[in-house]
């Protein structure tokens, strides 16, 4: 379980909306995600998204938990800031703890391309634009290559249109044009919805192991505190994975 976790998370770092920052004036705001395994919720992910001057900053926090009768199994914890400007990565620094392992990623442009220092050490991308899975920037969609900001890795990607339709939210449907992001190596394999009227970013879904699926559904920006108390309890009644 834990490591098809790791595949989904390690692209879920970005997850805004880019037209929601713009209509509130630029001015700092919160995100919040909680995370559904089927229907039992297992955590959250919160993103801190400002515009200072011509960059965006982004942080961000997540936590998920997997419980078997009671008991953790599995826990997850990432933080990470990135500057973007200009609708490229500038710099990356993350932190995450996957099960126990630890992974840390810094990274910067440079003249020469993108520099990236991880716990195995430093290696420089050959780029003029390097993203992370930036959902909320769509010209992420035209990339081949994305920077996974778990592990530092950059991953070649097959990105397919699929046919229009329509997502389904508890309000209303709402027409969406859908992209498919796959990578067989790593089994990533993620579907995008955005709405066909304005381009913004809907929804997010991954099968994980044994058919099931994983989704960010929004939340409140009050209920953070509750949302991390729960994701780090040990609470019976947390979502139990059945196996």
């Amino acid at each position: 379980m834990a490591s098809r976790f790791t595949r989904l998370c390690c692209v879920l770092w970005l997850a805004v909306v880019v037209g929601q920052l713009q209509a509130a004036g630029g001015s700092g705001q919160d995100y919040v995600f909680r995370v559904m395994l089927d229907d039992s919720e297992i955590g959250y992910h919160r993103f801190r998204v400002s515009v200072q001057g011509d960059r965006e900053v982004i942080e961000i926090d997540a936590r998920f938990k997997v419980t078997f009768l009671g008991i953790p199994v599995y826990r997850y914890e990432h933080h990470n800031r990135e500057i973007w400007g200009q609708g490229c990565l500038e710099s990356i620094a993350s932190a995450t703890s996957d099960g126990g392992d630890k992974f840390k990623v810094e990274g910067r442009r440079t003249e020469r391309g993108f520099e990236v220092t991880t716990l195995d050490g430093k290696r420089e991308i050959e780029s003029d634009c390097v993203m992370t899975f930036a959902y909320w920037n769509r010209d992420f969609l035209k990339q081949e290559k994305l920077l996974n900001a778990q592990n530092g890795d950059y991953l070649p990607i097959d990105i397919e249109t699929v046919a229009p339709g329509e997502l389904k939210l508890p309000e209303r449907s709402v027409a969406a044009s859908i992209y498919r992001l796959r990578n067989a190596d790593e089994q990533i394999d993620i579907t995008l919805w955005y709405a066909r009227d304005d381009g913004r970013w809907l929804s997010l879904e991954s099968r994980v192991e044994g058919g099931r699926v994983i989704r960010y559904l929004p939340a409140a920006a009050a209920e953070i505190k509750g949302l991390r108390k729960q994701s780090e309890s040990a609470d019976p009644a947390t979502t139990e994975i059945v196996k």
